[in-house]
């Protein structure tokens, strides 16, 4: 009982979030109920004919409402959002009709009352689960400038980390609506939306991104944003040297000596490192690593550098004598195939099926975590039961059968694990805490979080798995549920947190959503606060860009790693995980 009062609490809360103009409509159709009920009591008999006039007025009511509200050039959403509450006033009208005609009164009411319950009933299912989206800004109308001035503004009134990483909307305002007014002056949709995506970049938050839903015009923008292709890139080492990967071999630029580990030292004119240090690592692809933590992003900057230029550019590499040179390179086409190979190492996916196990050697287990979903009907029911016995008997059923082939010690690989939902994270971590962790969803009301007691995730202190000692393996892809179980389960006495790269470090709950002028570019942004026991957030960076997530030891990026990585193609992280579980990296070779 406690828990469906807790559910229905945390309705409540989320509903408080919706915009006025869903409010509006998921207010009026059960109201008016009410209102047909009062008359249905108090009009007399010889007034039938008023019902009529009743009979029509939720349908006017919606014509009006969807007249101003329907999404231009998006109108499927706009009517998955408002729609049902057609048929409610479609409902009625036939309701009021009869009751103006016939004797009957009540059955038509409690039939059509019912009904426009049922439809207001989904309505809130919609829009708080499967349209992920509790906050709507129908921002298609206006022009590209309205339109960014408007998504300025809620993201200035609704994101729920404005202040904690201390967003500077007049700036925001001085350098994106200048563009977007450019944009709407030339009727160039392509720069409309580079300029979007490049203030979604701002916010350094992997939950602020966006959206093309045109192929034509995502194409483009993404062939543009990605840059030239000049037949390689590159990557920068620990060392600091920046070298030559996936360097093709029919390309200029490798019959001009420019090959796979050749270092770099100039870059269009300038100095390499002066060079890297002006690259925004922009994209163009919704929820595509923005790479939040600063660490990272210089960590990828070379990889994006290498698509910038003009049509021919002038670079300087270091030769198989050790002398200096500078070869001009001409573009080849779009670089964004280049660049998504590039990093996929850093940032991709190695295994796809939930709870895939294998033994890696005769005392080394592997178990695959690449999502917190797993089964579209039970992961809703297993969200409202905060529990998800079935996840638990799959992992416990994998861990065992290794333990019985010998394993001892076990990697997780949490790489590019692309989130999902709480309960999966709590059963996962459970099995290797001995301490109990509690978190919470909360929200921000202009001044403090305030967490709530309804929305809660606990994760009991089973601990069956805490004395196996565990490599968690990550990467720059590991993304907002996948974040809170890498930090949870990362806090584990027998766990290792490993990567070439922290986690995303994004874990705030979306539901803000906007669409745009001419409803092809949409934005989406968290509302909700992932927040601990003290009412802090508890995993993403602030203004600093610093991880919360800390990895416990860093795969070096060595020369080693970089020819085994984009030469030989080879999952390098994991032997390398591998090789540290057992301890003897020296052996590696």
């Amino acid at each position: 009982m406690k828990m469906f009062f807790d559910v229905i609490k945390e309705i409540f809360e989320l509903l408080q979030l919706v915009e006025p103009q869903a409010a509006y409509i998921m207010i009026f159709s059960p109201a008016w109920l009410l209102v047909l009920t009062c008359f249905v009591i108090f009009v007399k008999k010889n007034r039938k004919p008023v019902f009529k006039v009743l009979a029509f007025i939720p349908l006017n009511n919606f014509a009006i409402f969807y007249l101003l509200n329907f999404t231009r050039g998006a109108q499927l959403y706009g009517f998955l959002r408002y729609g049902p509450h057609l048929a409610a006033a479609v409902i009625y009208l036939i309701a009021g009709l009869i009751i103006s005609k016939g004797r009957h009164k009540v059955l038509p009411l409690v039939i059509s009352g019912l009904l426009a319950v049922i439809i207001s009933g989904w309505t809130v299912v919609y829009i708080l689960a499967f349209g992920n989206a509790y906050h709507f800004g129908n921002l298609t109308h206006p022009g590209y400038k309205k339109s960014m001035e408007g998504l300025i503004s809620e993201f200035e009134r609704n994101y729920v980390l404005r202040d904690y990483k201390e967003i500077d909307f007049d700036h925001l305002r001085a350098e994106y609506i200048p563009l977007a007014e450019e944009a709407e002056k030339n009727r160039d949709e392509a720069l409309f939306a580079e300029a979007v995506a490049n203030l979604c970049y701002e916010f350094h938050d992997g939950h602020v991104s966006f959206n093309i839903t045109d192929e034509a015009l995502s194409t483009k923008v993404r062939e543009k944003m990605a840059g030239n292709d000049y037949g390689f890139s590159m990557i920068r080492k620990d060392d600091g040297k920046t070298v030559v990967i996936l360097c093709d071999e029919d390309s200029e630029a490798y019959k001009l000596g420019i090959r796979d580990g050749v270092i770099i030292t100039g870059w269009d004119g300038e100095n390499i490192d002066e060079a890297i240090s002006k690259v925004r690592c922009v994209q163009s692809v919704a929820y595509m690593c923005p790479f939040p933590i600063l660490e990272t992003e210089e960590a990828v900057k070379p990889i994006f550098l290498a698509g910038k230029g003009g049509d021919q550019i002038k670079v300087k590499y270091i030769d198989e004598a050790g002398t200096e040179k500078e070869v001009a390179v001409s573009k080849r086409g779009s670089y964004f195939d280049r660049l998504s190979r590039a990093l996929y190492p850093l940032t991709g996916k190695r295994c796809y099926e939930f709870g895939y196990a294998e033994m890696l050697d005769e005392h080394c287990g592997y178990l695959c975590i690449p999502r917190e979903s797993y089964s579209a009907v039970n992961d809703v029911t297993a969200a409202l039961q905060d529990e998800y016995p079935e996840i638990r008997e799959l992992l416990i059923d994998r861990i065992e059968g290794l333990k019985s082939q010998g394993m001892d010690r076990l990697i997780i690989d949490l790489r590019d694990n692309d989130g999902g939902i709480d309960v999966i994270t709590e059963e996962v971590v459970s099995l290797f805490t001995k301490k109990e962790m509690v978190s919470y969803g909360g929200y921000y009301d202009g001044k403090t979080y305030r967490k709530s007691d309804s929305w809660s995730w606990t994760i009991p202190a089973d601990g069956r798995y805490s004395d196996i000692p565990v490599v968690v393996l990550v990467n720059a892809g590991c993304a907002s549920n996948g974040d809170v179980l890498a930090y949870r389960i990362s806090q584990c006495s027998n766990v290792t947190l490993l990567g070439f790269t922290t986690t995303w470090n994004s874990a705030q709950s979306l539901g803000g959503y906007c669409l745009l002028s001419g409803g092809k570019i949409s934005v989406r942004y968290p509302l909700i606060a992932t927040l601990d026991s003290d009412n802090n957030i508890m995993i993403d960076a602030g203004k600093d860009r610093n991880a919360v997530i800390t990895l416990d030891e860093r795969i070096p990026l060595d020369d080693k790693a970089v020819y085994c990585v984009y030469t030989l193609g080879g999952d390098y992280d994991l032997a390398y995980a591998r090789f540290y579980i057992n301890g003897d990296l020296k052996k590696e070779d």
